[in-house]
C-alpha cells in the first residue's frame, strides 16, 4: 500500500518538475540572456567582417535558436565566392563567433584582352582594371569559354592550373611572366628573361622542378640566349634556339 501511495506523489512531483522547467525556459528565451548581444568573425583577411557579417544575417538582438549554423554556413558561402568554409558557434552569454576559412586567389586569367583574378578552385573572384601591382601568376587562354564574377570557369585544364599553381614555391613562379593553356599536346610557359617552355599538360609542379634543375645545371652556368626548352621528363628535357624549327616528339 506505501508503494501506492508513493506511485502518485512520484508523479505529481515529475509534473511539477517538468512545469517549472517550461516556465524557466519560456522565461529564459524572453529574458536578454537569449539574446545576441555579440558577433565576431575570425579567420578572415581577404574579406571584411562586415562583409561577412552582412551576408550570415546574424543580427544584434535576435535570439538565438534563429542562429542556425548550417543555414548561415551555406548563405556566406553563396554570397562569397572567397569563403571555403563558416563555423558558427554561440558561446554563452549571447556571444556569436563566425570563423572562416579563405579560398586562396590562385592567378590572374588573361581572357580576351580582360583580367580576372581566379580562386584555387578556378573561380572567377572579380575582374581587374590593370596587371599593376600584382604578384600573380598570369595565365592566358584563348580558348573560348564563359567568364562571369562568382562561377567557376567551365575548363577542367583551368581549374587544374589554379589548384596546382597555388602550391609551387612562389621563388620559382616569379622567374616566370605568364601561362599559356593551348589546344594540342604542349603548353608554354615563358619565363622573365624570354625563354619559352613547352611542356604536355599535367603535373605543372614536377614540370617546373625539372626546368629548375635542368636550368642550373644545363644553362646558366653555358649563358645561353633566349629560346625554347622542351620538357617531357626527367630524362627529357633539352634547348634549342628560338630560330630552328620546333622539335617533334616521336
Amino acid at each position: 500500500m506505501a508503494e501506492e501511495k508513493r506511485k502518485p506523489r512520484r508523479k505529481a512531483l515529475i509534473l511539477l518538475v517538468i512545469f517549472f522547467l517550461g516556465i524557466a525556459v519560456s522565461v529564459f528565451f524572453k529574458s536578454p540572456l537569449s539574446k545576441v548581444r555579440s558577433v565576431q568573425v575570425t579567420g578572415n583577411s581577404q574579406v571584411s567582417a562586415d562583409e561577412i557579417l552582412k551576408a550570415s544575417a546574424v543580427q544584434i538582438g535576435m535570439n538565438w535558436w534563429q542562429v542556425k549554423a548550417d543555414q548561415i554556413d551555406k548563405q556566406v558561402e553563396s554570397q562569397i565566392p572567397l569563403i571555403q568554409k563558416a563555423d558558427v558557434a554561440v558561446k554563452f552569454p549571447g556571444n556569436v563567433v563566425i570563423a572562416v576559412a579563405e579560398k586562396s586567389v590562385a592567378a590572374v586569367l588573361i581572357h580576351q584582352g580582360v583580367y580576372y583574378r581566379l580562386l584555387t578552385d578556378g573561380t572567377v573572384y572579380d575582374k581587374m582594371k590593370s596587371l599593376t601591382g600584382t604578384s600573380l601568376p598570369l595565365l592566358v587562354s584563348d580558348r573560348s569559354f564563359p567568364v562571369e564574377i562568382g562561377k567557376q570557369i567551365p575548363d577542367a585544364d583551368v581549374q587544374k592550373f589554379c589548384q596546382q599553381v597555388v602550391n609551387i614555391n612562389r621563388t620559382l613562379l616569379d622567374q616566370f611572366s605568364y601561362f599559356q593553356i593551348q589546344n594540342g599536346n604542349l603548353w608554354s610557359a615563358w619565363t622573365v628573361d624570354d625563354f619559352e617552355i613547352r611542356y604536355p599538360p599535367g603535373d605543372l609542379s614536377t614540370t617546373l622542378s625539372i626546368y629548375d634543375k635542368f636550368w642550373k645545371q644545363q644553362l646558366a652556368k653555358d649563358n645561353k640566349p633566349p629560346g625554347i626548352i622542351y620538357i617531357y621528363g626527367a630524362d627529357e628535357a633539352w634547348y634549342e634556339k628560338r630560330a630552328s624549327a620546333p622539335a617533334k616528339k616521336e
